[in-house]
């Protein structure tokens, strides 16, 4: 742990970030830590649920036929 920057002397809140940092690096999914539950659980009210951002998965492949499709539709005109 120590080689990845781990401080065994830290402060709880930063273990936690480190640790937080590592699940969402390595499996891409977000965690909330104990004291985050905790601030969650004394103050629900505060709580404000903002609407997920819309992403697209498009790769190259997608790109390329999407240009194709425009050369056709150029050269029927």
């Amino acid at each position: 742990m120590n080689e990845m920057g781990f401080n065994k002397d830290a402060p709880d809140s930063v273990k936690e970030a480190f640790i937080k940092h590592l699940i969402k690096a390595s499996t891409g999914v977000d965690v909330i830590t104990p004291t985050e539950k905790k601030i969650i659980q004394d103050n629900p009210d505060k709580i404000v649920q903002f609407p997920r951002q819309m992403s697209f998965d498009f790769d190259e492949n997608d790109f390329h036929e999407g240009l194709q499709l425009n050369k056709i539709k150029s050269s029927s005109k």
